[in-house]
């Protein structure tokens, strides 16, 4: 049987007073109801650092073991070596460790028969506290034994709490560290946002609800709540993720938001805090936490500068974004310039990098190494602009030395962009050299065999013959589905990799989805 003694103190007159004071939770397992009696009747009316004591009640190790299994929030167990068997005590102190895996409670064994367990076997076989024979506790050692077992769990749960905070501490220093160099699609800035609560929380606020907003309009939006986008949340406001400020339910909040907005200063209230941050070109954060905020002078000049750092952060952030769609958009119109030159106009290009994109994630590439691909994947042909016209846009098959002519454009193409430093353009040279290798070594320029091709060139090896077969060119009308299908299934092992033909097959109506949003005119 298991009893909760919460309410056993029934002449403390202050129990209403007690009960709303979070307890010690002290559990006591014996299988002689008279121990339980008595221990209650010692250790009535203490309180240990403000606190008081609620005592547990269990009858045998099994029952003990079931409650704490459940539970963990249990100071002290006081235990009976003698129960249902003469080791039962023993076997619990043993699975509370390691069973449990319960590091932190405490553990005072009693026993009324000390030549069952010898103390010195007990204390050197198992990982317990403290030691007792019944006989010698009196009520002021029980009283003694208990409090001090206490204070070492108040802190070891110190040094815990202390650890978690520090390790959220680095996990917040490690996403902000992410997103600065992880610079791809809106992801990265979700994880800045992220990285920038944790670490604020960590250091001042803990758990209190947070927000992170962006005013994407810069300072002309600063009285537009349309434009104060939520970037991420914690807490009860996570479903805000990704709405505007106007969106979410923050009517409480919204007088000091306007007040932040309007004189562009951090707002520190005694229930909530609003952190006002502006970049030094203009970009424009809040930081909102939501709960109670007691902040020290030296504490509110911490939280003013670290609103400084985070609103230069994230202005790098931006700026480097701003870089990314700056090479990715002159990559584009350089692809569009070379395509411009062949008579296969139309949106290959564009349909290049979705389906390398797509082939990619179905692989199970990281999202940095897809978004890296999909961008450069549209330069895989950029060598054609050393091929002559004649041979380029020739309506028909091409001769033995056309074909040798044309088959240059790999190297042409690793040529013109093997010394460049940007990683995407690195890539791009990989891809303009390793395009057409196939998967037996019968490809050039190389005649690499299997995974001596780069994955990137095997992913538009068969994303080029997919598109170049479903498609009209100069030299040929487009095949059938059938037919490109059937021809894809027989390059498997000699012209493709066939794990990236089985990945093609599986995202196949995402690779159909992508060729109709990128219809040719001619289509």
């Amino acid at each position: 049987m298991m009893i909760d003694d919460e309410n056993w103190l029934e002449e403390d007159t202050d129990l209403s007073l007690r009960a709303e004071i979070e307890p010690w939770n002290v559990l006591v397992v014996d299988d002689e109801p008279d121990i339980h009696h008595v221990t209650k009747l010692a250790l009535s009316n203490i309180d240990f650092l403000n606190r008081p004591l609620n005592l547990l009640s269990c009858y045998s190790g099994a029952e003990a073991l079931d409650m704490l299994n459940t539970r963990d929030d249990i100071a002290l167990v006081l235990l009976d070596v003698v129960m249902e068997s003469e080791d039962a005590g023993l076997n619990v102190a043993r699975d509370i460790r390691e069973k449990l895996h319960n590091h932190h409670i405490r553990i005072i064994l009693r026993t009324g028969q000390p030549g069952v367990a010898p103390e010195r076997h007990v204390i050197e076989n198992y990982d317990i506290n403290d030691y007792k024979a019944k006989t010698e506790l009196t009520r002021d050692k029980l009283y003694t034994a208990v409090l001090g077992t206490l204070r070492s769990y108040n802190d070891i749960m110190l040094i815990e709490h202390q650890r978690r905070q520090l390790d959220a501490n680095r996990r917040g220093l490690i996403k902000v560290v992410d997103a600065s160099t992880t610079i791809f699609k809106q992801q990265s800035v979700i994880k800045f946002a992220q990285g920038v609560l944790e670490q604020l929380q960590s250091l001042l606020f803990f758990e209190q609800d947070a927000l992170y907003v962006v005013v994407t309009g810069g300072l002309a939006a600063l009285s537009q709540s349309d434009d104060l986008t939520i970037m991420y949340a914690t807490g009860g406001y996570q479903a805000f993720c990704g709405q505007t400020l106007a969106d979410a339910e923050l009517s409480r909040l919204k007088p000091s938001i306007d007040e932040a907005l309007a004189q562009r200063h951090s707002i520190f209230a005694t229930d909530h805090f609003i952190g006002f941050f502006q970049a030094p070109y203009g970009s424009v954060n809040l930081l909102i936490i939501d709960g109670p905020v007691a902040l020290s002078h030296p504490d509110s000049n911490l939280i003013d500068m670290f609103c400084k750092n985070v609103a230069i952060a994230y202005e790098n952030l931006m700026l480097n974004k701003e870089i990314e769609e700056t090479q990715r958009s002159i990559i584009y119109q350089l692809s569009e310039v070379i395509e411009n030159r062949s008579k296969d106009t139309g949106k290959h290009i564009h349909r290049m990098a979705e389906f390398s994109y797509a082939l990619a994630i179905e692989l199970g590439l990281s999202e940095e190494e897809a978004e890296i691909i999909r961008i450069a994947s549209p330069l895989h042909d950029i060598g054609k602009v050393g091929i002559p016209d004649l041979v380029l846009n020739k309506p028909g098959v091409l001769d033995a030395e056309e074909r040798a002519v044309m088959n240059t454009h790999a190297q042409l193409g690793y040529e013109m962009l093997k010394a460049s430093k940007p990683r995407i353009l690195k890539m791009a040279a990989v891809i303009a050299h390793q395009h057409h290798e196939k998967w037996d070594g019968s490809g050039y320029p190389q005649q690499l065999v299997g995974e001596q091709i780069h994955i990137a060139g095997r992913i538009i090896a068969l994303a080029d013959v997919y598109d170049a077969l479903a498609h009209s060119r100069c030299y040929k009308p487009p095949w059938s589905r059938e037919r490109v299908l059937d021809e894809i299934k027989a390059g498997s092992g000699k012209h493709f990799d066939p794990q990236v033909v089985d990945a093609f097959f599986r995202c196949l109506p995402k690779i159909e989805e992508i060729r109709m949003s990128y219809r040719d005119y001619a289509d």
